[in-house]
Formats: structure tokens, C-alpha cells, sequence
């Protein structure tokens, strides 16, 4: 051999030569275009939220100019698959995904295929960069909550088994469940015990599903003769926890904070975990549900039936649309449609009453 050593680098479980005498391009090579250490590359590749924005900028343009592309890429190229499924969903904390996810898995292990997790906690950034750390990781298909459909990063994604979406979009195969149908059947059922001014706690309205939520929401209180413009109170929150949700509530239900909040009798949030904050801010208050509040929640998640009071809320077949969704990718086959929305129920509880007099 001659020139310089060919090195090794650990990067994602894989060894990666740093510097190559057979001609070809090593993280070494990218480090030095970028003028950036190797541990720093090696980020890139697997942890880019440890990265400024700077120097992912910077190692993203050398890998670019230099053609490199990481051991787990170039495997897939030779063999023509990674037996990687990449999967993105907003929350890996939240039960309802958590739920999804292990659907998602139970298929990947009957087909000896392992999955990458990334959570996108409603950031379009966050978004591009799991986006970006998959293809590198040069997966086989692409399970995905999206925050944005017109994501550059996500149009541009490509693998050998394509994008399957969780939730209703434009521009893929998706699967899910009827979110505007089960904000419309939560809504009705507040109508009819006689509510009106009703808090609706959501997502941002660029979140596909955020937005279905509240026109189904629009939708009951239009047919009651309601005009949403008065009676809905929308409250949006950077990120679905149960510390929003308590946050907010305590917001809405401040002296002075939130115009037009000592008319609401009512709140809905659009999952479990927001419900849960709205329901420890009001034990605080001492503000008795579903005598002076009535809540419902999203999701069905497992604690809903445990809380006290037992949380009204929509159900939703979380474990089944993940494995319909990793059906669908890696089979393209599955028990519904391609494009599909599954149908919800109400679940009523404890946490809901009458308008209180």
C-alpha cells in the first residue's frame, strides 16, 4: 500500500474507512473538504441535532461534491436493499404513536426487517433533518406523520419501496383514521348536552391532521346553526404534551388571558396527552370535571380509561395502522386500500356532562 494508512471510524454500527487507498471517497476525505473533524462527519450521519446548522451545511455540500456516500448506503447499492425501515412520527412519546410504532414493528419482524425511529415533535426542521439522516442511512422504505406534504426534502425522498404516509396526504399511499369525523363526533355530542363556546386545543394548522381536526370541529357547529367564529376557541400549541395542555388551560382559564374564556364550558384537545395537562390544570384550580368543564380527548389511548374522571375520547386503531402501514410499504399489499381512512368512535366517559346552568 502506499500514501497515506487507510483508517477505520465507527459510524452507526458499521466500520467506515476515513481515508481510502483503492481510490474511493472516506469520511477522512469529507472532514478535509469541510474543514471539520471527523467527529463531527460522523454526526452528520447519525446524530445531526448535535450539529449547527453551519457545519451540517458545510459536510452536506463536501459529501455532495465528492460523491461519498456512508457504508450503509453503498451496501444497499451493491445488494439492491438495506432491510431498513425508516419511520417518522411526531412523538415517540406519546402512547398513541408509541402504540403505531410497535405495529409498525411486529410486521418489519415478520419480514426480518429492522426499523429507524425518528421524532419530529411538530418541527419542519426536525422534519428535514430525520428526512435527510435516512436517506443517508440508505433505507428500503419510508413510513412517515408528516408535518409538511411539500417538504423539499420529503418530494425528494427516494428508496426501493417508496413513502408511506400516516394520515391523509396529496402525494402518497397513506393510512389512517378519519380525523375530521371524530372531531365532528366529539363536537356534536358537547351540542347536544348543551354547549356552545367549546376550546379546541390543537396543532399547528400546517399538520395535515391538525387542520382535519378543526374543520371537523367547524363542521358540527355549523349544522347546530353555531358560527365558529364565535363559538370556537382555538388555542394552538408548539408541541402535543401534556405540559401544553396544561399550560394552555391554564392560559384559557386565567383572568384576562384569553378573551371570550369565561363563556367556555367545554374543551376538546386534539390527543390524550393535552387532555391529561387540561385535567391536572383543573385539579389545581380546583375546577370540577365534568360539573364546571367538560373534556374530551383523541386518541384512546390506554390511560384514558384510568384517569379520574375516566376520559371521554375518540378512538382510533393505533397497533393496526401501523402494521397496515408497513404492510402496505414493504408487501404492497394490505387489508384496505392504498389510500384509506379508517372510521373512528366516540368513546364517552366520565369527563363530559351538561352545560352547566
Amino acid at each position: 500500500m502506499s500514501g497515506e494508512h487507510c483508517c477505520l471510524y465507527r459510524v452507526d454500527g458499521a466500520t467506515v474507512p476515513t481515508n481510502r487507498d483503492d481510490g474511493k471517497i472516506g469520511i477522512r476525505d469529507v472532514a478535509k473538504r469541510a474543514g471539520v473533524s471527523l467527529g463531527t462527519v460522523s454526526n452528520v450521519l447519525n446524530r445531526p441535532d448535535y450539529v449547527s446548522e453551519k457545519n451540517l451545511k458545510k459536510v452536506r455540500a463536501a459529501m455532495d461534491s465528492l460523491g461519498f456516500i456512508p457504508s450503509g448506503a453503498a451496501g444497499q447499492l451493491r445488494s439492491g436493499k438495506s432491510g431498513l425501515i425508516g419511520a417518522i412520527v411526531p412523538d415517540v412519546g406519546n402512547p398513541y404513536w408509541a402504540s403505531v410504532l410497535l405495529g409498525i414493528e411486529q410486521v418489519c419482524d415478520e419480514h426480518h426487517m429492522r426499523m429507524i425511529v425518528s421524532s419530529t415533535r411538530q418541527s419542519r426542521e426536525k422534519e428535514k433533518e430525520a428526512l435527510r439522516m435516512l436517506m443517508h442511512q440508505g433505507v428500503d422504505g419510508l413510513i412517515i406523520a408528516p408535518i409538511n406534504v411539500r417538504c423539499e426534502e420529503l418530494t425528494a425522498f427516494r428508496s426501493r419501496l417508496g413513502i408511506v404516509s400516516i394520515g391523509e396526504t396529496p402525494m402518497t399511499r397513506y393510512v389512517g383514521s378519519n380525523g375530521l369525523e371524530g372531531m365532528f363526533l366529539a363536537t356534536r355530542k358537547l351540542l347536544e348536552l348543551g354547549h356552545r363556546h367549546i376550546a379546541l386545543i390543537n396543532g399547528k394548522d400546517f399538520v395535515s391532521w391538525c387542520m382535519a381536526r378543526k374543520v371537523g370541529v367547524e363542521k358540527a357547529l355549523r349544522e347546530f346553526g353555531c358560527d365558529p367564529s364565535v363559538y370556537l376557541h382555538e388555542y394552538v400549541v408548539d408541541d402535543m404534551t401534556t405540559h401544553e395542555g396544561y399550560m394552555m388551560a391554564n392560559r384559557i382559564f386565567s383572568d384576562g388571558k384569553a378573551e371570550g374564556s369565561e363563556n367556555i364550558t367545554a374543551v376538546i384537545c386534539a390527543n390524550d396527552v393535552l387532555a391529561l395537562g387540561v385535567m391536572l390544570s383543573c385539579k389545581e384550580r380546583a375546577v370540577s370535571i365534568p360539573e364546571d368543564l367538560s373534556v374530551i380527548g383523541y386518541d384512546d389511548v390506554d390511560f384514558a380509561p384510568a384517569l379520574s374522571p375516566s376520559l371521554t375520547t375518540v378512538h382510533q386503531e393505533s397497533y393496526e395502522i401501523g402494521k397496515s402501514a408497513a404492510m402496505l410499504l414493504i408487501t404492497g399489499e394490505s387489508a384496505v386500500d392504498d389510500r384509506h381512512l379508517s372510521e373512528v368512535r366516540l368513546v364517552v366517559r366520565q369527563s363530559i356532562g351538561p352545560v352547566p346552568s
